[in-house]
């Protein structure tokens, strides 16, 4: 897959905030340089709202362009959208106004986020142990990249937005159809196989619903678009209304309380709990940073709308929605590398001051400890460690 995050160093001023803000340690500067590590980069876009220069982009497909390549155009709106609107009927308005761009149909997938979110809950139920529920890219490839031992915890369900495209394809499979996943965080953008070469999408075309909001602002009149939406589809994209405790669920937003959550469930510190559903936004996918309202406010308005959400239940045939997570691993060490690795960053890591300066071009010691050991960089990029070896 092609790099998601791209550096554009001509107003940079190298204030290190996206260093410091990556959760994963992605992000370094060497030799003037920011640097994105792909292995390590989960696409949560935390450093581009951290960068005060707007150096930091994301790139999105070009829909002047892509319209022209097929013969039928397909518009997939994520569910928060609604989190953006006053009422039911301006929801309505503005996906006409999308329709009104180019498009030949608007779809929205809500139907199969709920039939995922009733699956998750009841399956959960059923089996032993604490399992793990996401439809969230970026907090997959966190459980992926770094906590890979619980993958085997994380439910098998495809991502839904993906669901819908195939079955899309499925239904329109005598025409040349193009489908657009309009994606509210950059998690999402990397799911298509464009703009970032994801082939193995059935999605073709992926970009920011804040990308077009101008455009369908301006297009917007009290024209309404006939489409409802699934009660259970709108409730599992809100950390607030995914389930309840007495269902024994617990919901967790942002990555840093994700982490805090997964570390407890790799040490098995966590009890009494049959699932855990994770978001990387605020207030879950109503946080996304392509969203043009707060969280908050969006919280209110999902819920205000509830009486809305008339769409019936759906059901999905297995090979229609699981996947074998085995398949997106990435090759592993064994137990006995993975030791050995981190007895070589321990031992880098003792000689280091352990100030986490950041004056090194990595976010913390241990970071450059580890980037030593892979033979990246030299320990001398430690200007304490090298003052003091001048004394």
């Amino acid at each position: 897959m092609k790099p998601v995050i791209s550096w554009l160093d001509t107003k940079c001023s190298q204030c290190i905030k996206c260093l410091k803000s990556c959760p994963t340690d992605a992000i370094s500067i060497v030799d003037e340089q920011v640097n994105i590590d792909e292995e390590k980069c989960i696409h949560c876009d935390v450093c581009i709202q951290r960068c005060p220069s707007r150096v930091l982009k994301v790139q999105s497909a070009h829909m002047n362009e892509t319209l022209q390549c097929h013969e039928y155009n397909v518009a997939l709106i994520p569910t928060s959208l609604l989190s953006d609107m006053k009422s039911y009927d301006d929801f309505q308005k503005i996906c006409q106004a999308i329709l009104k761009l180019g498009f030949d149909e608007v779809h929205h997938y809500s139907d199969i986020e709920g039939f995922l979110y009733k699956k998750a809950i009841s399956e959960s139920h059923e089996k032993e142990g604490i399992w793990l529920t996401s439809f969230c890219p970026t907090i997959n490839q966190l459980i992926e990249k770094n906590y890979p031992t619980l993958l085997d915890r994380l439910l098998p369900y495809d991502y839904p937005v993906e669901i819908a495209a195939r079955r899309i394809r499925q239904k329109l499979s005598d025409k040349d159809v193009g489908i657009y996943s309009l994606c509210e965080c950059v998690g999402k953008m990397t799911l298509a196989k464009e703009p970032f070469g994801n082939q193995d999408s059935a999605i073709d075309y992926a970009m920011t619903i804040s990308h077009i909001f101008p455009k369908i602002n301006k297009l917007k009149d009290d024209h309404k678009y006939p489409i409802t939406m699934n009660r259970y589809g709108v409730k599992s994209n809100v950390e607030d209304l995914f389930g309840n405790r007495s269902l024994s669920v617990v919901r967790v937003e942002g990555l840093n309380q994700t982490q805090s959550l997964l570390d407890l469930i790799e040490f098995d510190r966590i009890q009494h709990v049959d699932l855990v559903a994770m978001y990387a936004c605020y207030q879950g996918c109503i946080g996304g940073y392509y969203l043009w309202s707060n969280p908050f406010e969006g919280c209110y308005n999902i819920e205000s709308m509830m009486d809305e959400y008339t769409l019936e239940n759906i059901e999905l045939d297995e090979h229609e929605y699981r996947i074998d997570h085995q398949l997106d691993r990435q090759e592993m060490k064994s137990m006995k590398e993975r030791m050995a690795w981190f007895a070589k960053v321990n031992e880098i890591l003792e000689t280091l001051p352990q100030y986490d300066c950041g004056a090194c071009g990595f976010a913390n010691c241990r970071s450059l400890a580890q980037s030593v050991v892979d033979g990246k960089v030299d320990i001398q990029r430690c200007r304490v460690r090298k003052q003091g070896e001048q004394k």
